[in-house]
């Protein structure tokens, strides 16, 4: 809505699903590796702001419960395959680009223990993402009031931003 764009586009939202806790076994606590694959409920921009915004948590909690042990397992096998190379398969992704409309992508760093971090002058009163100017990515992390809420870094752009704030004060009660 805060985009303003045409019913018929369709949208998705990329959201990063850590595999730590959904393979089994688990992946162990001190494995560094990356173990997230991205789950995309996809949707038009007139099913999002015409249905209730149940429907919207139902297309993303479907997709999110898709990428469980057997879809990462599969995954690693596919991986181990040789098929990356055999088949010549490159990247769809342009890492520079910096517009992600019409989509969008949400990184939730949630679960980072930024707060008990301490390299030898205290644990820090904020933590902030850098400047990352990639309108449409959406970072969640732990608020500094460390009372358990969530601040939420959304890059748009200027002429979006209105339209935003307006949709920020309108969402209707769940219940």
């Amino acid at each position: 809505m805060a985009r303003g764009l045409e019913g018929s586009v369709a949208t998705s939202v990329s959201i990063a699903v850590d595999g730590r806790a959904r393979m089994s076994p688990p992946v162990p606590d001190g494995y560094t590796g990356n173990v997230v694959l991205w789950a995309r409920p996809t949707a038009t921009a007139r099913e999002l702001v015409t249905m209730p915004l149940q429907h919207a948590m139902g297309l993303i909690n479907r997709a999110v419960a898709r990428i469980n042990d057997g879809y990462f397992k599969s995954f690693v096998d596919f991986a181990n395959s040789g098929a990356v190379e055999a088949e010549r398969l490159v990247s769809s992704a342009d890492a520079a680009e910096m517009v992600l409309s019409p989509n969008i992508e949400v990184d939730s760093w949630l679960r980072i223990p930024f707060y008990e971090l301490d390299f030898g002058s205290g644990q820090p009163f904020l933590f902030t993402p850098s400047y990352l100017p990639v309108e449409g990515l959406l970072i969640l992390l732990p608020s500094f009031s460390g009372d358990g809420s969530v601040d939420a870094y959304v890059p748009l752009f200027s002429h979006d931003m209105d339209t935003f704030k307006n949709c920020c004060y309108v969402l209707p009660e769940l219940s």
